[in-house]
């Protein structure tokens, strides 16, 4: 786990931040694949722009992990997990993605938002209030996941040594 800040975060990555919603006294650790860290929304009641960091809540500290069943077919749906740099990332996301990118990764996991209800949106604005942790190494990941993330680390040793 390491300290980042908001402007860093990519899609694809895990996080890890506290944040209080709207309904709660309280902040709660939440733990997000990253779909979008910066989603520009006008509200239909003002017309106001507002800034949204949009994810999949992969464990709240009330609510706990999702299973690691659903979590592997979320990786498999969004295209698999990679190294970049040093950090274990989710899909092959471009760093800068649009809205119409958004929507088609939205459409490929409207089935499985559906059954798993892990799909969040938090205001950027009440995010930005707390740190945010880049989780490296996420221990949730399936086997068959890491295996895979393992030998890219393995195979980019030895590129790097010779």
């Amino acid at each position: 786990m390491r300290n980042t800040i908001w402007q860093q975060v990519q899609s694809g990555q895990i996080v890890s931040f506290l944040y209080r919603s709207k309904d709660s006294t309280r902040a709660e650790k939440r733990t997000v694949l990253c779909i979008d860290p910066s989603y520009t929304y006008r509200k239909k009641s003002t017309g106001r722009n507002v800034k949204l960091f949009v994810g999949l809540q992969l464990e709240t500290t009330l609510r706990g992990p999702i299973t690691a069943r659903a979590l592997d077919q979320a990786i498999k749906l969004l295209g698999g997990a990679q190294m970049d740099r040093g950090v274990a990332e989710i899909g092959n996301f471009e760093d800068n993605l649009d809205d119409t990118d958004i929507e088609l990764v939205y459409k490929s996991l409207k089935r499985f938002i559906k059954k798993h209800d892990v799909f969040r949106t938090f205001f950027l604005r009440e995010c930005k209030k707390r740190r945010v942790y880049l989780i490296d190494n996420y221990r949730r990941l399936p086997a068959s996941q890491t295996k895979k993330l393992i030998n890219e680390q393995n195979l980019e040793k030895l590129l790097n040594e010779f």
